[in-house]
């Protein structure tokens, strides 16, 4: 990976928002994309970024503010309407709150928010906020992510980072991880940024261009120690042509099945959605999706809790015989979704009963299918 900053580029920026931001915060939109648009570094939408700054309110006073990511914009299109301000000093003094709940946290931001309108401030603001740094990011990098999802993590990133990273355990994005977040800070002062153990990384500093540096220099080693590890290398599975399975075949019957009201196992099935399918079919993805052992590995978990937003817990894997008809393929996949949706039904309730709570879930289809043996026609 390698720095795209231009401090020509981020003068334009600074000019093109004259007149609906301040320098800082039109900095903030630049590095902001140039880290939204390398999707090694950021999901769909995911990450955060933010800074500290001053700006008038509404009846012409100075405010120092934290503009901070807003909820449904993206990193790589961001525009200052998707900081929303917040009032840094009554946001700070939520710190010193023992307990805060995700409800009350929700109202505690928007009541600290210069413009009613504005959308909600992500779910990390008060990390933003209790960290003491003008600019701050944050992903979930792939590189990063191998490594922190390590059983030794720690090990491994002293080994490649040293000092300049801090470890933070894994907590829920919430009021208790910014409080953990701050008080591990402040028992290492010099360091560069933060690593939130099985979810992400954080940097900081005075500029957005040094945090946006220290953010993809991270990366960068990251990628080079997961390579020279062989993290990520997987040798391709021959598939011999006569045992492929066709995804032209196939497609229709998913379709068919996929966002149905009822869950008969075999049954005719009313759709209440629909979804579109795409086909990946890089060598990389075939490696995985066609290695003896996928039931296993595709089944270990996601990367980082920011996956299950768009990929749910776990993939769904389909082992069809590639020599069955289209009616016992359709009963094979029937089976296998409803094996998928009761596992998912389950798994709610067993959440819920452990953390005392009662929520609506969402609807239990895959997202994310694997098909050994599948072929483009």
């Amino acid at each position: 990976m390698r720095s795209l900053w231009s401090k020509e580029e981020a003068e334009q920026y600074v000019e093109r928002y004259r007149e609906r931001a301040n320098a800082d915060i039109a900095l903030r939109v630049y590095s902001s994309r140039l880290i939204g648009r390398d999707p090694s570094l950021v999901l769909h939408g995911g990450g955060n970024t933010s800074v500290k700054t001053v700006v008038r309110d509404d009846l012409g006073r100075e405010v120092e503010v934290l503009c901070v990511k807003g909820s449904g914009f993206d990193l790589q299109d961001m525009e200052p309407e998707g900081l929303p301000a917040l009032r840094l000093e009554p946001l700070r003094a939520l710190r010193h709150l023992q307990t805060l709940s995700d409800e009350d946290m929700v109202n505690a931001q928007r009541t600290r928010m210069l413009h009613a309108s504005a959308p909600n401030p992500s779910v990390e603001t008060l990390l933003h906020a209790f960290l003491p740094h003008k600019f701050i990011d944050h992903s979930h990098a792939d590189a990063m992510l191998s490594l922190l999802d390590q059983p030794d993590a720690e090990k491994l990133c002293t080994e490649r980072f040293g000092k300049r990273f801090a470890f933070v355990p894994y907590i829920m994005p919430g009021f208790a991880l910014a409080k953990l977040a701050a008080e591990v800070y402040e028992k290492h002062p010099e360091c560069q940024g933060l690593l939130l153990l099985q979810h992400g990384f954080f940097t900081f500093g005075q500029t957005a261009e040094e945090s946006y540096l220290r953010h993809v220099q991270a990366v960068d080693e990251a990628e080079q120690y997961c390579r020279k590890r062989r993290y990520w290398t997987m040798q391709r599975a021959s598939m011999p042509p006569a045992k492929s399975l066709s995804y032209a075949a196939l497609a229709p019957i998913l379709r068919g099945l996929l966002g149905s009201s009822r869950d008969e196992v075999g049954g005719v099935q009313t759709p209440v959605r629909r979804y579109t399918l795409e086909l990946r079919n890089a060598p990389e993805t075939r490696a995985f999706v066609d290695d003896p052992n996928v039931d296993e590995l595709s089944q270990i978990g996601c990367a980082t809790p920011d996956h299950v937003i768009r990929t749910k817990r776990f993939p769904l894997v389909l082992s069809i015989d590639t020599h069955a008809n289209e009616t016992v393929t359709r009963e094979h996949v029937a089976k296998a979704l409803h094996v998928y949706r009761e596992r998912y039904r389950d798994y709610v309730q067993r959440q819920m009963a452990r953390k005392g709570i009662v929520v609506q879930p969402l609807d239990a289809d895959p997202r994310i299918i694997l098909v050994p043996g599948t072929r483009s026609r």
